[in-house]
């Protein structure tokens, strides 16, 4: 039998439409669930679906209650699931991580629920009424599975969701980890502005020895040379040579045990030698000019905080972002905290260094 044009192309329609019908497209994943058309899956804390969890729509969370969480799964395609990872973090820190092995294979179309079950909230973050954290949590979901057509093939699904813990803002102060972040912040500003005052006698004290005077003041750092044997002084000359110097008996007796505050190699600034001694600001500062003068003491700096503004500045750039994540509901990694406390560091350092020059002062007692 001969075929004709028409009948050619009645074969070709009826064969595109028996394939159409043999191979139906995936359905897409329901409203809500995670993951793609090979492997989704619905996450629920306290109800809420986590694909509708985000940073600016977080889930508020009340410590005082557990927190329930349920997990469903979806498959579009022949598959098997190997493995999955439940994480929990705060600030960057995973306090949560539960890593599970599963080695399971389904069909297409296969419907299931995995989990079902609460988190103990109260008893990790509340006690005596008292919340011991407050801010923002993130948590995260991932599967690892693979085709039963392509088994040496991994591919993962995952999702997070936001926790909101406690409320945000002033409230957010009153819980543990608020408390601690206020008063670090507190100690950090405080110790920085103690720390610049200090600069700024060291800055003074300094302009005040370029200036030249028979007074040292309290800031100015005493050191003293390693003498040579035949290079001693005896007591009673020592005395002597300090009250040429214009400097009352009453305080030139104490030069010898001066010298034994003021040890070889050490560092000694006029304040602390005034309170060993027992003398007034100004006594113990005529004291320190006079024996820089006749070469008991050497000098060549005052004393300037470097540390304490170090310290203060890695503080206070350490605690911001827990004062944003406690006020705002920031959710920063943590790269984000080191970065940022790292740049604090580094900007407080070069600020102590630059007010350290400001502070230097002519060599004294060398020669």
């Amino acid at each position: 039998m001969r075929t004709t044009l028409s009948d050619l192309a009645l074969l070709v329609l009826v064969a595109i439409l028996l394939c159409s019908s043999a191979v139906q497209p995936t359905a897409a994943q329901p409203t809500g669930w995670s993951g793609n058309n090979e492997l989704a899956f619905l996450l629920e804390v306290d109800g809420v679906s986590a694909a509708d969890s985000d940073i600016s729509s977080p889930i508020p969370v009340n410590l005082s209650e557990d927190l329930p969480i349920t997990l469903d799964i979806q498959t579009g395609k022949n598959l098997t699931i190997h493995s999955g990872l439940f994480t929990m973090e705060y600030m960057g820190v995973p306090f949560v991580n539960n890593p599970f092995p599963l080695e399971i294979s389904l069909p297409s179309g296969h419907c299931a629920n995995l989990l079902n079950g609460t988190i103990p909230l109260s008893e990790l973050f509340g006690s005596s009424g008292l919340d011991f954290l407050s801010g923002t949590i993130t948590g995260r979901f991932t599967f690892t599975y693979s085709l039963l057509s392509t088994p040496t093939v991994n591919d993962t699904v995952s999702d997070h969701f936001v926790l909101q813990i406690g409320p945000q803002g002033a409230a957010a102060l009153m819980s543990v980890n608020g408390l601690i972040t206020v008063g670090f912040a507190v100690m950090a500003i405080f110790s920085l502005l103690l720390a610049l005052d200090e600069f700024q006698r060291g800055i003074l004290a300094a302009r005040k020895m370029k200036q030249g005077t028979d007074i040292f003041p309290s800031a100015v750092v005493l050191r003293r040379k390693s003498k040579r044997s035949g290079e001693k002084i005896g007591k009673d000359e020592l005395v002597n040579m300090v009250m040429r110097e214009g400097v009352s008996e009453d305080i030139a007796k104490r030069a010898p045990k001066a010298m034994d505050i003021v040890k070889p190699k050490s560092k000694v600034p006029v304040g602390k030698l005034s309170r060993a001694l027992k003398l007034k600001r100004d006594d113990g500062g005529t004291l320190a000019a006079a024996m820089t003068k006749i070469g008991a003491f050497q000098t060549k700096s005052v004393k300037v905080p470097l540390k304490k503004v170090a310290f203060s500045g890695l503080t206070l750039s350490s605690v911001y972002w827990s004062i944003v994540q406690l006020m705002s509901g920031a959710v920063p990694t943590w790269v984000d905290v080191l970065l940022f406390a790292t740049a604090g560091l580094v900007v407080s350092v070069l600020i102590g260094y630059l007010m350290n020059l400001l502070a230097r002062v002519p060599a004294m007692g060398y020669d």
